[in-house]
């Protein structure tokens, strides 16, 4: 652990499945205050909202031995990143922070969303950034992503991004953005962080996110219901064409072992520069999308290479997947060496047909319970 009476450290994005984590680590490898900066929703103030979700997520995790800390070395700053000094009051600034880990983001896609991206996350990296800058940050975490690489495909190292690299959406061109900003910020160390597309827990299988992996299972979902009236259940007993080569690899890392090596880097006092928290055993899309479309009752997709293959209900389908579709596409494979000279106990974690299956599984029972209660709520509200 650190030493007490190390500064506070500031983390943004804590409601979010990977800054969630984050705090629930750092609570457990440090006696540092966390300061967490989050917005205020509409039916309930930050200063609730966060501890709430805080415990929840700990629970969900298997971590009841942070939830005091969660109660007496969580201090919520409500504010918003996409606002000037981050929308923080002035009387509740503090006087300096140690490291600052910037996880917030908006994880939309679409080019009609771009407005709306780039001002979660490239305007809000600089406002996180002239933040951490004024109250004398020393060093600076940006979570990223290890897809901020776009349509470049093969072994990728931890370096930054080609001048000419093509991204596949808004999302992958603001991070692009985000990483070329973080990296001119005048702190003493600066790090961009670049976890694999994160999943739950790697023990309790928790995911509190639709994001990744899991807007899958809402995307399926969703193309279920709107095909039923017409054709029934069709995608229980039929194959649906899906574009792509099943033996394309992706990178599925559990969010636990991020956080953990994010932390971890921080403790040990790694260099700046650009880290892969990625998995070293790389997952096949094939299977991955075998084992999703098991857990929810429905046929396996049959993968073809041209268009041409396509039924108007195969159309539909790729159409409704469309973020996706690229990665189907583009192998990569993340060289990690960096972060694996002080994480590799953490960043090595084989996820078969079976384990990804109950990944989903878990998600599923947690969304049908979720609902449950909401039903209940409403039902008691009436």
């Amino acid at each position: 652990m650190t030493p007490s009476g190390a500064p506070p450290a500031l983390v943004t994005g804590v409601t979010g499945l990977v800054g969630g984590a984050i705090v629930l680590e750092l609570l457990r490898r440090t006696d540092a205050e966390v300061l967490c900066l989050a917005r205020d929703s509409r039916r309930e103030p930050a200063v609730r909202r966060v501890p709430r979700l805080l415990a929840r997520m700990a629970a969900d995790y298997g971590m009841d031995d942070v939830a005091d800390a969660i109660a007496t070395r969580c201090r919520v700053l409500p504010g918003d990143v996409t606002a000037p000094g981050c929308g923080i009051p002035e009387g509740l600034l503090p006087p300096a922070v140690g490291e600052v880990w910037h996880a917030a983001a908006s994880l939309k896609f679409r080019a009609r969303d771009r407005a709306e991206i780039d001002l979660h996350n490239v305007t809000g990296t600089r406002n996180v950034a002239e933040l951490a800058v004024r109250l004398g940050a020393h060093t600076f975490d940006l979570v990223s992503t290890a897809y901020a690489v776009g349509d470049r495909t093969g072994l990728l190292a931890e370096e930054p991004v080609p001048a000419d690299c093509r991204p596949n959406n808004a999302y992958e061109s603001s991070k692009m953005a985000a990483e070329a900003l973080a990296a001119g910020i005048p702190v003493g160390t600066v790090r961009i962080l670049r976890p694999g597309i994160v999943i739950g827990h790697s023990e309790t299988l928790a995911a509190p996110t639709t994001f990744g992996l899991y807007s899958y299972v809402g995307e399926l979902n969703a193309f279920r219901a709107r095909i039923e009236p017409r054709l029934g259940n069709y995608l229980d007993h039929y194959p649906v064409a899906m574009l792509g080569d099943p033996a394309t690899r992706g990178n599925l890392v559990p969010v636990d072992r991020v956080a953990a090596a994010a932390v971890r880097l921080g403790l040990v006092g790694a260099p700046g520069g650009i880290y892969h928290l990625t998995n070293t055993e790389p997952t096949c899309l094939g299977e991955a999308l075998t084992a999703l479309t098991g857990a929810l009752g429905i046929r396996a997709p049959r993968w073809v290479s041209d268009r041409a293959e396509l039924n108007s209900i195969d159309e539909a389908f790729n159409k409704k997947l469309d973020f996706q579709g690229a990665y189907m596409l583009q192998d990569k494979v993340f060289d990690a060496s960096r972060a694996l000279r002080h994480c590799e106990d953490l960043l090595t974690v084989p996820l078969g047909l079976e384990r990804i299956g109950e990944y989903i599984t878990r998600y599923v029972e947690d969304g049908a319970a979720e609902a449950a209660r909401a039903r209940r709520k409403a039902a008691q509200r009436v």
